[in-house]
């Protein structure tokens, strides 16, 4: 008897436990739908119970089990939202996030409409959506503990409309028909023929794969918007926009590219939905020119160096390569300088082509480095910096105490404070000897110019400061 009395306690108090667990959870519940046929929308609002501490701000993705059977077509956002991100429609998995930078939901609100979600239907079945939280937190930046009741979704066949009925074939060919006398003890009625209706269930459509651009052709920097034209309702996309760049490729629908460099670009497309994958592969589908410079008057010569080598160079928003870049022919005028490279702050600046004062105008920069880039020195140990030697030309032998560390342009890290031996040597040319002056926390950057057979005095030291 106490046995079952303690088993019984226990079990009241598990399920007390249990519900305690979760009584301090936020609630949100999407309702059941039925979609009547394929291609239909319907709307599905995503409602928080209660906001006891406000909303700052909330990011969740949307998911379908099984896949192929439903799919977001579009999203309507609450008046209070200030920052509005939708990605992925249409399509299964959609990204939504917002931001209250008003405080238009106060503390203690109640039903507060996050979005509503259109929901059409791809194909008959039964499917279940849910919403997966990212975050969501209150007005105070602390995390909102959130349950979410998923919807069951059902899709009915497209064709909802009663079978016509068959009109009986006539043959051309004369059929006797045998002439009876009535008997009534001979009348047997006719027999009556059922006819039972196959429903055949409506297949995932076959994705095939198809895009266009508004535009296909201009100079750089050319954005370019694609469209998909897949048919077969896909849910998924991967492009490929092949000029190599960092963000060469995208899972949107519909994106848009910037190339910045002249060339002839091959452009690919995968889709897919829970069944079917297609790919087509556009070769040649973009050609972008380089943007030639106004020619007025007199030309010059100008050549444009930057640390590290390799960063694109614009005139007035004209690509004219990578540094180091010899660029001929100008006209003298001031133009807009901007230097670019990925992992590096761009540099922008004004530069002046002289007539008849600077034959050859040559303009140096060294660019700052990312604090993702630079960042790497704040792990290292106390009273410590680094080098970074550049040369003009390059592969120069770099030794530092009497060790060989490598070839310029190069960043030695990990230097222990005070004064450092510097030889640079390179077949043809006379060695320079010199000396690096490390700093705590810091990285010199000391740029030498060759000029047979001997370096020229032309030195320059900088040093960038590290977080």
């Amino acid at each position: 008897m106490t046995e079952k009395f303690l088993k019984s306690i226990l079990a009241i108090f598990l399920i007390a436990m249990a519900f305690c667990g979760t009584c301090n959870a936020e609630k949100i519940v999407l309702s059941d739908i039925q979609i009547k046929s394929i291609g239909q929308v319907v709307e599905i609002p995503v409602v928080l119970d209660s906001a006891p501490a406000g909303i700052s701000g909330y990011k969740f993705l949307t998911s379908f089990s099984p896949s192929g059977i439903a799919r977001v077509s579009g999203v309507t956002m609450p008046d209070w939202a200030a920052v509005k991100v939708v990605e992925g429609t249409p399509g299964e998995s959609t990204l939504i996030s917002t931001v209250d930078l008003n405080m238009k939901v106060e503390p203690g609100a109640e039903q507060v409409q996050l979005c509503t979600l259109s929901i059409e239907g791809v194909s008959k079945g039964e499917t279940s959506l849910n919403i997966i939280i990212t975050e969501i937190t209150d007005d105070a930046g602390d995390p909102v503990s959130v349950e979410v009741t998923p919807a069951a979704i059902t899709v009915s066949s497209q064709n909802s409309a009663p079978a016509p009925v068959q009109t009986p074939q006539t043959s051309s060919t004369p059929v006797p028909v045998p002439v009876s006398t009535p008997d009534a003890a001979h009348d047997v009625p006719a027999p009556v023929t059922e006819v039972t209706a196959v429903v055949t269930p409506t297949p995932v459509p076959t994705v095939i794969a198809d895009f266009t651009a508004r535009i296909q052709e201009g100079a750089a920097p050319m954005t370019v918007l694609f469209t998909d034209n897949s048919t077969g309702y896909p849910t998924k996309f991967m492009w490929d926009f092949g000029d190599g760049s960092a963000d060469n490729t995208s899972p949107l629908q519909n994106p848009q590219h910037t190339y910045k460099i002249p060339g002839i670009f091959t452009v690919s497309l995968n889709a897919s939905n829970s069944k079917y994958a297609n790919s087509t592969v556009k070769p040649g589908f973009i050609t972008v020119k380089p943007m030639h410079l106004p020619s007025r008057g007199a030309k010059n010569d100008v050549t444009i160096f930057s640390v590290p080598a390799g960063a694109e160079v614009y005139l007035n928003n004209a690509y004219q390569g990578k540094t180091p870049a010899y660029l001929t022919n100008l006209t003298a005028r001031n133009y807009q300088l901007r230097l670019h490279k990925d992992g590096y702050f761009d540099i922008v600046s004004p530069i002046s082509v002289l007539d008849g004062v600077l034959p050859n105008f040559v303009s140096g920069f060294a660019m700052t480095p990312h604090l993702a880039e630079i960042g790497k020195l704040s792990a290292d140990p106390a009273q410590t910096g680094a080098a970074y030697i550049v040369s003009y030309p390059e592969l120069v032998n770099v030794t530092i105490d009497d060790i060989l560390v490598g070839k310029t342009d190069i960043m030695v890290m990990n230097l222990t404070v005070g004064t450092h031996n510097l030889t640079l040597d390179k077949a043809g040319y006379e060695p320079w000897n010199d000396t690096l002056e490390i700093k705590n926390g810091l990285a010199v950057i000391q740029t030498y110019h060759y000029e047979e057979p001997y370096f020229s005095l032309n030195r320059t030291v900088e040093y960038v400061q590290f977080p």
